[in-house]
């Protein structure tokens, strides 16, 4: 399989998690279950790790969860941290009140201390539960120190908001990405031979496209851009959109896949928008780029279609590159079990229940 970002995981008092693990990961790994099982959770693990515990990161999943009051910032490259505090609980196992706690979590590869990432807030009944400075909100990977400031003041400090020295990590949402992520993505692709990757995945559903680009939005008052095709017979260049939200979706998986070179893709519920006949070729085409693209891929689904387009494109790949991950609730902890492409194919041949 090649070099692996991450090759196992085990994760403790994160969200739904309080230990968690997963002893084995393929390139392309698919993560089922029922509701409220940590499925994308488990995404937010992956994408916190990947990044070092960014506090960019941080301030974004507790904003999209509703949990801070940090959605209406006016600068968006700091913080004031009386703003992320109160949310911070949200993280933790239990959502436990930190003002009298000492709370950690741990995210890394099983048995691999010297690369864990450790998130730690709190201690501010008892200096000593600390260390001598008194309560204090870190960030370690393994021993070395990424963030590090006190809590003890009545007045926090204004944290910036700057990345963390860490591994490409790039996340589409249920809801597909933004304008501004397509942006920014596209650039990152324009004019090179990776343009070729997403024409070929936008081909799977409209095999008369020729061509992609982005242009400006008139209606757009910050700049963004909407992505446009060139299909084979029509004169004249087509919004994307208005081909469906099949096109639209996979365009921006392709286009995530592409720009995560050397990294992490995380996509959250695959199937959105994509009929299920597409499904198999498009798991095709990402397991074949990311092998070429080094790129380890984590995708969450509700259904059996996807599961079963995965299970023909894992089964079809020869380099045993795809992990089925199934989370689900025992006696009130979260556990996995893990099935190899010889384990799903008796799976889905005998249509046995494993999402």
């Amino acid at each position: 399989m090649g070099n692996l970002i991450l090759d196992s995981l085990q994760i403790s008092r994160f969200r739904a998690f309080e230990h968690l693990q997963i002893e084995r990961f393929g390139r392309v790994n698919l993560v089922v279950g029922k509701n409220n099982v940590g499925k994308t959770c488990l995404l937010e693990a992956l994408q916190l790790y990947a990044r070092s515990g960014s506090p960019a990161l941080i301030a974004e999943l507790l904003g999209s969860r509703d949990e801070s009051r940090l959605s209406n910032l006016k600068d968006p490259s700091v913080i004031n941290f009386t703003d992320l505090l109160p949310g911070l609980k949200y993280l933790f196992f239990g959502r436990r009140e930190l003002a009298n706690l000492l709370e950690t979590i741990q995210i890394g590869p099983v048995s691999t201390p010297d690369k864990t990432l450790t998130i730690t807030v709190g201690g501010f009944s008892s200096y000593k539960t600390v260390d001598e400075q008194g309560p204090r909100f870190t960030i370690h990977r393994g021993k070395q120190s990424l963030v590090n400031f006190s809590l003890s003041s009545s007045t926090y400090p204004r944290l910036p908001l700057t990345e963390l020295k860490g591994t490409i990590c790039i996340s589409i949402q249920a809801s597909g990405l933004i304008r501004r992520q397509v942006g920014e993505l596209w650039d990152g692709i324009a004019l090179t031979n990776l343009e070729k990757e997403v024409l070929a995945a936008l081909q799977l559903i409209a095999p008369g496209t020729e061509g992609i680009n982005l242009v400006g939005d008139p209606a757009s008052k910050t700049g963004e851009r909407i992505p446009i095709v060139k299909i084979t017979d029509i004169d004249e260049p087509l919004p994307l959109r208005s081909l469906g939200d099949g096109m639209q979706r996979i365009f921006g998986i392709a286009l995530a896949l592409a720009n995560a070179k050397d990294g992490i893709l995380l996509i959250d519920e695959f199937e959105n928008g994509i009929h299920y006949t597409v499904q198999p070729d498009l798991w095709r085409l990402i397991f074949q780029v990311a092998r070429r693209l080094n790129v380890q891929v984590f995708a969450t689904t509700h259904s059996w279609d996807c599961l079963e387009a995965f299970q023909k494109a894992a089964q079809e790949d020869t380099q045993q590159d795809g992990v089925l991950i199934r989370l689900e609730s025992k006696k009130g902890r979260i556990v996995t079990t893990l099935f190899d492409e010889q384990q799903l194919g008796i799976a889905t041949r005998e249509q046995i229940e494993v999402r």
